[in-house]
């Protein structure tokens, strides 16, 4: 049906922009990323639109795991559309998924100048600096900033969860994790739970809270990191049993 009224000659452009558009998120959700990749280069190709690139940038990046060439993509979406905060995001997730925390970071202070109130991006900000940038108590007071303007937000008790983790502190972590966890299941939210009790030894219920986390994982990048933490507590759990 989609494709009759893309290929069909009465379609006006923005009605095929938004069509396609429509069709490469829904090739994402049910993860077909290549044909989904394909619809996005279609899009660029026809349409001028640094949101079109930021969009294309991210299936790239994040659901091909192609994070280097998402990274050249989604800078050409900023200088398009410099001021654009989302398009920021993507490019500090981009920077952050090639290792180069420092450009990660520096990317959320840019668009925290553009969206003072964002939330998402302080606490994004405040797990970068705990956990990538060895600052967990720049970590604590950016997560507690975005307490102030969202306080039930999973994302912020979460990051406020595991700056406390680095900070050692592993009760008061614990506590925020499964506080975020009440307020809505979360991917991060789980693995880093699940690290909390691997501290205690509780390996077991680690395992189950990575299992959590795997079927919340949207992206290979994602799922492979948390099969890589459930083989370190198996290989853990044989040398020291619960």
């Amino acid at each position: 049906m989609i494709d009759e009224s893309v290929n069909d000659s009465r379609t006006n452009k923005n009605m095929r922009a938004i069509l396609l558009n429509f069709k490469g998120g829904y090739l994402v959700e049910v993860g077909k990323f290549e044909e989904s990749k394909a619809v996005f280069q279609q899009l660029v190709d026809e349409f001028d639109s640094a949101l079109v690139l930021n969009n294309y940038a991210y299936v790239v990046g994040v659901y091909m795991n192609e994070p280097e060439e998402g990274l050249i993509l989604s800078k050409k979406a900023a200088e398009k559309a410099p001021r654009n905060p989302s398009i920021i995001d993507t490019v500090s997730e981009l920077y952050q998924r090639t290792g180069n925390f420092v450009k990660a970071a520096e990317m959320l202070d840019y668009l925290l100048v553009l969206d003072p109130s964002n939330a998402k991006a302080m606490a994004k900000l405040a797990i970068l600096n705990s956990e990538h940038l060895e600052q967990p108590e720049r970590g604590i007071i950016f997560a507690e900033r975005a307490r102030s303007l969202s306080p039930r937000l999973p994302e912020v008790l979460d990051a406020l969860g595991w700056s406390y983790f680095q900070l050692g502190r592993e009760d008061k972590a614990k506590d925020y994790l499964q506080r975020s966890l009440r307020e809505g299941e979360t991917m991060n939210a789980y693995v880093h739970l699940a690290q909390v009790v691997t501290q205690r030894k509780e390996y077991d219920k680690a395992l189950d809270y990575l299992r959590m986390a795997q079927e919340l994982a949207e992206d290979s990048y994602s799922k492979d990191s948390i099969t890589a933490l459930k083989d370190d507590i198996r290989s853990i759990q044989v040398v020291v049993p619960e």
